[in-house]
């Protein structure tokens, strides 16, 4: 992997709970943002906006697995404003709602 591109990851990876704009990514990549991102979904198959939501649902599903957290700390952990969006991806990723993962044991499987 192009070692701009693992930066960017990383970056990502580690301020999920913020707003980044394509051009915060592209900055840490050095890279322009229109550059970047064909960059980005060249080596990874999905676009950085794309790569981020996975990023936080995925974290959004083990917190919600692994903490007492309510559904809306864990909505704005992983930097989320919107309880709707929140609510629509995740279950439209995962195949229920944030507020039934812990009572469906059949979802603490990682998808």
């Amino acid at each position: 992997m192009d070692p701009r591109i693992q930066r960017a990851t990383i970056f990502l990876e580690s301020h999920v709970n913020q707003r980044l704009s394509l051009g915060t990514m592209a900055r840490v990549a050095g890279m322009s943002p229109s550059y970047f991102r064909h960059k980005f979904k060249a080596e990874l198959g999905v676009t950085p906006t794309i790569y981020l939501q996975s990023v936080r649902l995925k974290m959004a599903k083990q917190l919600l697995a692994d903490n007492g957290l309510s559904v809306k700390q864990v909505k704005a952990a992983v930097g989320i404003q919107s309880d709707s969006y929140f609510t629509h991806q995740f279950k439209t990723t995962y195949g229920l709602p944030p507020s039934r993962l812990r009572s469906d044991q059949n979802a603490l499987i990682v998808k």
